[in-house]
């Protein structure tokens, strides 16, 4: 059984995924959320929620983003998430 996530048809495991990958970052633990949602892109690397986790991740560790994910984080739909992920990124040392 599918379940609806924003209107939009989600299968129970990427739920699951998204679920755990909240728990990870909330509570700070950001080199294993970003694990999770690398194996997590592998499944469904078009999600862009994913992506967004993934770059959120990626700016909390102090990595720098490529261009392709801030090509994505620009045109992402989830818009006050995306714009919290730059800001974030142009903090980063």
């Amino acid at each position: 059984m599918k379940t609806s996530i924003a209107g939009e048809t989600t299968p129970p495991e990427l739920i699951l995924a998204i679920g755990l990958l909240w728990g990870h970052l909330n509570a700070a633990q950001f080199e294993q959320a970003r694990k999770l949602v690398r194996g997590c892109l592998c499944l469904w690397p078009r999600d862009s929620r994913l992506v967004l986790m993934a770059a959120y991740a990626d700016v909390e560790l102090g990595e720098a983003l490529d261009t392709a994910t801030l090509a994505a984080l620009r045109a992402s739909e989830h818009r006050e998430w995306a714009d919290l992920v730059l800001r974030r990124a142009a903090r980063a040392p």
